[in-house]
């Protein structure tokens, strides 16, 4: 029968490679495209971007406060506005991010 083994005719002892598979798969789905696994990539790169943004703000704002704390004596109020600062500007940084994230994708 006229069956298509994928194989050469004259390397029998050979299996076919992937990417003979691969395309031999795609003429029977009738496709020529593979869809693209990856497809997700940027949106977990602009998740991580925003969340690193947050808490960037909430590091950097706690240790100051607990090192002005720490020299001043204030314990824990110091910390407590530092948290909150740092929170503020983790949110700003954020908001940023994402305005630009959507005046690219706009652009394009």
């Amino acid at each position: 029968m006229g069956e298509d083994t994928g194989r050469d005719e004259a390397n029998n002892d050979r299996p076919p490679s992937l990417d003979e598979f691969s395309e031999r798969l795609d003429r029977m789905r009738g496709t020529g495209k593979v869809p693209n696994a990856n497809a997700s990539g940027p949106a977990w790169g602009r998740a991580l971007r925003v969340s690193s943004d947050l808490l960037a703000g909430l590091i950097v704002g706690g240790f100051l406060g607990w090192g002005l704390d720490y020299w001043l004596g204030t314990s824990p109020w110091l910390l407590l506005l530092g948290l909150g600062l740092g929170f503020a500007a983790g949110l700003r940084n954020m908001m940023r991010t994402l305005k630009e994230d959507t005046e690219q994708s706009s652009g394009d």
